[in-house]
């Protein structure tokens, strides 16, 4: 009678076990960006032929980029959310909110102004097995991690050439383009400076006040159709630029360093989906 109740207990046993869902896996995603003009790669020390309205050539200063809230898309429209890999010097998760600053620039040549040689430009992270088709992210840093001291943070929100104040946070994008020729070049206004973040910001964090900032400037991105299997997510600087002379400061600061009132800052709003669809990023083969 024993042996028919512990073979009854263990058929039972295996049938549960045999009916348990299995456990679905995650799969490995990198989102690998680079930078280019038009169809053509850039890199510091190599001039860049045709921007902005005048059709200049320009040298690469700058290419830093936060990337946050990022997601694949399903065939059904379902943006699954990407969890980042292990915190490293270029992410970090906190609070549940991770952040990845791309760097596409090696701090040699025309980069050499505030470069460092360290570069990263992929967003890694798992999400469910399953079949995706598309993906979504936000340019900047989400708030809660926004205003806050940078070198109390840890990397890459403590980067000291991102950082503008606890109240103004961090800078979003360091986009910078110069002239080729440099102090004895042409161009009026010798940088062109993107430096996308948020404006409007009043209150001090570091005395205990709210912030509330009027114009937050994050950019929305999404690409309907994206195999980062495949395909790299490009950074387009001659569209960010197309509507701009880059030469010469149209008002406020040299380029857009996201005041409301900059006139050239219109054109970079749209360019990163601030305002309207964005056109700086956009898929190509790997």
């Amino acid at each position: 009678m024993k042996h028919l109740v512990r073979s009854g207990a263990l058929a039972l046993g295996i049938a549960l076990v045999a009916a348990a869902p299995a456990v679905a896996k995650d799969q490995k995603v990198d989102i690998r960006f680079a930078g280019v003009a038009g169809d053509e790669p850039v890199a510091c020390g190599t001039p860049i032929e045709g921007l902005g309205t005048t059709a200049q050539a320009a040298q690469l200063q700058d290419l830093r980029f936060f990337v946050s809230e990022v997601a694949l898309i399903t065939r059904g429209g379902k943006a699954v959310p990407l969890k980042l890999a292990k915190n490293s010097a270029y992410r970090v998760t906190r609070d549940g909110i991770g952040v990845t600053l791309i760097d596409l620039e090696n701090g040699t040549g025309s980069c050499a102004v505030d470069g460092t040689p360290g570069t990263n430009a992929i967003v890694r992270g798992t999400v469910p097995a399953g079949k995706y088709v598309g993906a979504r992210w936000t340019v900047g840093v989400p708030f809660a991690l926004n205003h806050t001291d940078a070198p109390a943070m840890p990397a890459p929100l403590n980067s000291a050439a991102m950082a503008w104040s606890w109240q103004g946070g961090r800078k979003f994008t360091k986009i910078e383009l110069s002239d080729p020729g440099g102090a004895t070049g042409s161009w009026v206004a010798k940088t062109f400076f993107v430096h996308l973040g948020s404006a409007g910001c009043t209150g001090n964090p570091a005395t205990g006040q709210t912030v509330s900032c009027a114009n937050a400037n994050r950019g929305s991105v999404r690409l309907k159709k994206f195999n980062p299997a495949k395909q790299q997510v490009a950074v387009d600087v001659k569209t960010l630029v197309a509507g701009s002379d880059i030469t010469v400061n149209g008002g406020n600061a040299p380029g857009c360093m996201s005041a409301p009132t900059d006139p050239e800052c219109a054109g970079v709003f749209k360019a990163f989906g601030v305002s309207g669809t964005q056109t700086v990023f956009k898929a190509i083969a790997k």
